[in-house]
């Protein structure tokens, strides 16, 4: 029985959240993408692109407690740069609106996430 992570942009990965290593996982989840990436750099050797993006998602341990409309949000934005030797090199900077430890807070830095993205990313 093997697993995947899910994750989010603009949220922490639970593999590396101390709170939840005992995590069991989910069987059902439901993932949406949508990414706009527009082209700055059209460079051969260095193809470079930013991009925005707003995701929504969720995971539920029973069908009975599936509700497509419970999903996670964030938004966010960052760049792709693709080195042919490499692949594709991506910085994003997402903040996820659903997370209910902040309780009101005003830090900015409770809100967002960095992810990166090396030497390949699935289409």
């Amino acid at each position: 029985q093997g697993k995947d992570i899910i994750s989010l942009r603009g949220y922490r990965d639970p593999v590396t959240d101390v709170s939840a290593a005992n995590a069991q996982g989910a069987a059902i989840y439901n993932k949406i993408t949508m990414e706009l990436r527009y082209l700055i750099s059209p460079n051969p050797s260095a193809t470079i692109w930013v991009l925005a993006f707003v995701e929504a998602g969720n995971a539920w341990s029973k069908f009975e407690d599936y509700n497509p409309f419970q999903l996670k949000r964030s938004v966010g934005a960052g760049v792709r740069v693709f080195l042919p030797m490499f692949g594709t090199l991506g910085f994003d900077y997402g903040i996820g609106f659903d997370k209910p430890h902040l309780n009101g807070s005003t830090n900015v830095t409770d809100y967002g996430a960095f992810n990166i993205v090396l030497g390949f990313e699935p289409k």
